[in-house]
């Protein structure tokens, strides 16, 4: 009965160890994914295509006025977000 004890605890111990290394992997993958999307948004071509984007959807819309405001409220938010990040 020992011998099956001891092989099932080693079983346990490797089982564990691999859990907690892909724990370990998925935590380093998600943080890497943050960080990309992080320097993605502060790039100032993204924040130019972003403020192009929304004046184009200003300029052929019925309320051009009120797309223009939005667009420029995410503009400004998304500058301010990536300065405090």
């Amino acid at each position: 009965m020992n011998i099956f004890l001891k092989a099932n605890m080693r079983d346990i111990a490797e089982k564990e160890h691999a859990y907690f290394s892909q724990k370990h992997h998925a935590d380093v993958a998600v943080t890497q994914a943050k960080r990309q999307c992080k320097l993605l948004m502060g790039k100032p071509e993204t924040l130019l295509g972003i403020a192009a984007f929304g004046g184009y959807k200003g300029a052929v819309d019925a309320m051009p006025k009120a797309k223009r405001n939005q667009a420029m409220m995410a503009l400004g938010r998304t500058a301010l977000l990536s300065l405090f990040q």
